[in-house]
């Protein structure tokens, strides 16, 4: 779906538009209320974004940056209920993947949600994602990761990297067990 785009939302007039994304009765116990989450898109690592096609708001979306700064989380993926079965959720988690992708020192996108939205676990099955089930901050939610495969560019600065020290590549390892709170 190369017609779907993302808008970064900026301001409340922008953020307001969202209230008029609809989701299916079953749905609605998987959102939130809108002034908790305006409040939740103004903390500096959050960007919300619209989701759109030739002008038309099909949903939202929220891509933060989490504590571990190699991390990113796609939360709050919310498709309008007349686009929903069309495409568009796994268009855009497949978008944002290949956005974090490309930020610098990115290693991991982490898709979540509530344990019991079967619509969600299945978008984020389909895309590779390996399911892990954690408490986050206080409620049962999923988290999918997705460890970025590396790039044949990558394979070679890590040929010519082999004859470094190996104190450098245990402190690398170290690193590694970090996870998002």
């Amino acid at each position: 779906m190369s017609d779907i785009e993302l808008k970064e939302i900026t301001g409340l007039r922008e953020f307001m538009a969202l209230t008029a994304v609809r989701v299916k009765p079953e749905q609605r116990r998987f959102t939130r209320n809108a002034l908790i989450t305006y409040l939740q898109t103004r903390h500096p690592a959050v960007t919300t974004y619209v989701i759109q096609r030739q002008g038309q708001q099909l949903g939202f979306v929220m891509l933060i940056h989490a504590e571990n700064p190699s991390q990113w989380i796609i939360d709050r993926l919310t498709i309008d209920r007349d686009y929903q079965g069309q495409g568009v959720g796994y268009a855009v988690a497949d978008m944002l993947i290949d956005m974090v992708h490309d930020f610098e020192n990115s290693e991991m996108v982490i898709a979540r949600y509530r344990t019991e939205n079967e619509a969600a676990r299945s978008l984020f099955n389909k895309l590779g994602f390996v399911e892990r089930e954690e408490m986050f901050r206080g409620r049962h939610v999923s988290l999918l990761e997705f460890e970025f495969e590396e790039d044949e560019e990558d394979d070679d600065e890590d040929a010519d990297s082999d004859d470094e020290d190996v104190d450098d590549e245990e402190a690398d390892d170290s690193d590694a067990d970090e996870r998002v709170d």
